[in-house]
């Protein structure tokens, strides 16, 4: 596991807890990524997996940490390119309403070419959980 992260920060005109609650449930996740969620993620310890149609690989992630202040999750196992990271939702309040949040998917090497494939992807998801968030209605990027 290596020490290179990607990291971004968006705004949202919601408040922390309306994001939050995108990320802290398998119906909030499925509302904004892939609509296919199972297991629970609403307390520390607990697994779900997140299927996408155009990959035979589950994504498996453990809540590693869960606060007002964000959401925290580790990659076990799978998928095999994404073993051992982190992926950490971090939120605070931001213009009177608002709330920023600080993105950081960690535990890379500085050379993996994966990178340059997730980060546009990340973004692209990113972008749809703030306009969820923003709405409150679920929409999710991908749709099994």
């Amino acid at each position: 596991m290596g020490d290179y992260a990607i990291k971004a920060q968006f705004e949202a005109s919601c408040t922390p807890r309306q994001l939050r609650a995108w990320l802290d449930n398998p119906a909030g996740i499925a509302g904004w990524w892939s609509d296919k969620v199972e297991g629970d993620a609403d307390a520390v310890g607990d697994t779900f997996q997140v299927t996408f149609p155009t990959s035979p690989v589950v994504f498996e992630l453990e809540v590693h940490s869960i606060s007002e202040n964000g959401v925290e999750w580790h990659v076990p196992q799978n998928p095999p390119w994404w073993k051992g990271t982190t992926i950490a939702f971090e939120l605070s309040a931001a213009n009177g309403s608002g709330t920023r949040l600080l993105f950081t998917h960690s535990g890379f090497d500085s050379d993996d070419p994966i990178i340059q494939v997730i980060t546009p992807a990340w973004v692209r998801f990113l972008d749809n959980l703030v306009a969820v968030a923003e709405s409150g209605e679920a929409n999710p990027v991908v749709v099994n």
